[in-house]
């Protein structure tokens, strides 16, 4: 059994969120949906939603900035939760 001591610990980012294509020219070539950071661009994924692709839950997000909570994966951050964050007044 595993020791939830273990597992990854939780990290908060913000960014706006994008549709874009991604690994030109490789077998993974897609447009899917991605999240842009101050750091760096990463493919958003949700648990249990298809690696490939676009999620249409997190598409809907497209255009907004958010705030995501997840797991950090090598180039995939795995959203567990996130809210629009309101354009400044």
């Amino acid at each position: 059994m595993s020791d939830r001591a273990d597992w990854p610990t939780p990290r908060t980012l913000t960014g706006t969120v994008e549709l874009r294509a991604v690994a030109a020219g490789s077998k993974s070539e897609q447009t899917t949906v991605v999240l842009v950071t101050a750091g760096r661009p990463w493919l958003l994924r949700r648990p249990g939603s298809p690696p490939m692709g676009i999620d249409p839950e997190l598409a809907a997000l497209a255009g907004h900035t958010v705030e995501v909570v997840g797991i950090e994966g090598v180039g995939a951050f795995l959203a567990t939760t996130w809210r629009i964050v309101p354009p400044p007044d």
